[in-house]
């Protein structure tokens, strides 16, 4: 599919801010379990998957993801990661969420001919409109002749959370994620 005037945006273009601090996961990058993954993981405390539950659940990591039938489309579904992603994938998405941002991930900035900025995450992008999912988790369809700007974003919205949360908070958090397989029946 072409690019058409579609321009990567600089890695500081980080426009919606606030929901970022909610994005705990979005990037869930596809690192290999080698590297310097598996030394974090090495450095971290043992985790509370009890603990890392109240402190997703609390905290406004919902807002974007979704586990079972609660939170947002708008970030990946956390319902199953345990069984996709191993802790030490798991450990990078939360402290270096940027490092690969996968392509169904990626979020695209639009500018409307009235100045209006629109973020939301990227759904589809053909010769003549863009198709998202915006915040309030509504499918958006915009012509591209009605934009005076639309722009790939390169870097995930989620921040890295190294530094903002305490080493046993991140494991407890990658502990809980990791025990996550699947729906409960």
């Amino acid at each position: 599919m072409p690019r058409g005037r579609f321009a990567a945006a600089r890695a500081g273009n980080h426009v919606w801010a606030t929901a970022a601090c909610a994005m705990l996961l979005a990037a869930l990058p596809l690192l290999a379990q080698s590297g310097a993954g598996a030394r974090d993981q090495a450095r971290l405390p043992p985790g509370d998957a009890a603990q890392g539950r109240v402190l997703v659940e609390s905290n406004t990591c919902l807002d974007c993801h979704r586990i079972g039938e609660t939170g947002s489309r708008l970030g990946p579904d956390l319902s199953d990661i345990g069984a996709r992603r191993s802790p030490a994938v798991l450990l990078r998405a939360i402290v270096a969420p940027d490092d690969e941002v996968v392509p169904e991930f990626r979020f695209v900035r639009l500018v409307t001919k009235d100045g209006t900025t629109v973020v939301g995450r990227l759904l589809n992008r053909d010769a003549f409109s863009v198709q998202l999912i915006n915040k309030d988790d509504q499918l958006k369809s915009y012509l591209k002749s009605n934009l005076r700007e639309h722009t790939i974003l390169e870097k995930g919205m989620m921040p890295s959370f190294d530094g903002k949360l305490t080493a046993q908070q991140i494991a407890d958090i990658v502990n809980y994620l990791a025990s996550l397989k699947g729906a409960e029946k």
